[in-house]
């Protein structure tokens, strides 16, 4: 048997195992390659999507920063109306006060008190007058209270003057309007 020379068959055999492994090599090379192309065409399709994702988010949150916009400026536009139709009410309710206020006024003056004069300004009526008796006055008050609309009266002074042939008090006196409630609204 030392004869038989193995070299050449060896050899054959190590050149097959290692074209075989160099193939193998390769085919595994390939096959990474391979994979880590698509995986990088799926990573990049993944943040193109997400990309188109956040643009349609920020183009929707421009069009809600816009209608918001809005919004808020309507509520302003309410406001400024609200406003107005409050000025408006209250014209209303004041462009009657006069003709409210003269034809009331005989009701509330006692006989033996004389007005010689009345100033209104704002919601505080001033009059100044002359009387025969305290007590009439005093009667003057308390229909003012029982009006409703009229309230808080004062006398500031009240006072004897020696004017002849009938001897009148001279007296001041004021009083609140009070402001409508919603029900009283007409």
């Amino acid at each position: 048997m030392s004869n038989i020379n193995l070299l050449p068959w060896r050899d054959s055999v190590r050149a097959r195992q290692k074209k075989q492994f160099l193939v193998t090599l390769a085919v595994a090379a390939l096959a990474t390659v391979g994979l880590m192309l698509l995986g990088n065409g799926w990573i990049h399709r993944q943040i193109a999507q997400q990309q188109e994702r956040n643009q349609f988010l920020q183009t929707e949150a421009v069009k809600l920063d816009q209608v918001l916009g809005e919004i808020r400026h309507i509520k302003e536009q309410r406001i400024q109306l609200l406003e107005r139709m409050r000025l408006i009410d209250a014209f209303q309710q004041r462009r009657n006060f006069s003709v409210k206020l003269f034809n009331q006024m005989p009701e509330l003056v006692p006989p033996g008190v004389y007005l010689s004069s009345m100033n209104v300004a704002a919601n505080r009526i001033d009059v100044v007058g002359k009387t025969e008796a305290y007590t009439r006055v005093a009667n003057m008050i308390r229909q003012i209270e029982d009006t409703g609309w009229l309230g808080e009266p004062r006398i500031s002074s009240i006072f004897a003057s020696d004017v002849q042939p009938i001897a009148l008090s001279q007296f001041s006196m004021l009083f609140q309007v009070r402001e409508p409630t919603p029900g009283e609204m007409q």
